[in-house]
């Protein structure tokens, strides 16, 4: 392999890896987006009952979480590529930002298999004595968490890779 295949293959997994975190956080983060926004709200007002939608989301944020963690796999690829051109800010912004992602990611898988625990699937309803309501928001608060880290990721990333661009590093 010549020296310029090796820069061809450089730039190639470079655009691989850029379009790959964009798509996948494009999926996520905008299914969060949809999902809080509009999916809920609509849920409720055809479906009315909020143990029923439950039944619904509960699948729905097993898929955004398992999105999540593939989103967040790539993410960490994309900062460990990244870094060594970054400039300070653009590194601290990049780690920070997947940390506290990645961190309330764990949470909700953690969070969504103790409420998964609480629900009766053949009965569709709450199991007798749990306490749902508490948990169930400190889910939803995760989220909200999660999904601005994930904007600050974004931000951090397009000015990591303007960097990494305008300095000949993604060359290398």
């Amino acid at each position: 392999m010549e020296i310029g295949d090796g820069l061809r293959y450089s730039s190639r997994m470079r655009v691989f890896r850029r379009f790959a975190t964009l798509c996948l956080m494009g999926w996520w983060i905008g299914g969060l987006t949809l999902y809080t926004t509009a999916v809920l709200r609509y849920a409720h007002q055809v479906i009315g009952n909020h143990t029923r939608v439950g039944f619904v989301t509960q699948r729905v944020t097993t898929e955004l979480n398992w999105i999540g963690a593939a989103a967040l796999a790539l993410m960490l690829w994309n900062g460990l590529a990244s870094w060594r051109s970054a400039a300070r800010p653009i590194r601290w912004g990049l780690a920070v930002s997947w940390g506290v992602a990645a961190i309330a990611h764990a949470a909700l898988f953690l969070l969504h298999a103790h409420l998964d625990a609480m629900l009766d699937f053949q009965a569709r309803q709450v199991r007798d004595g749990m306490p749902f309501h508490g948990p169930h928001e400190a889910y939803e608060a995760l989220v909200g968490v999660e999904w601005g880290a994930g904007l600050v990721y974004l931000l951090a990333a397009l000015a990591g890779w303007r960097r990494e661009d305008s300095t000949g590093a993604a060359a290398r």
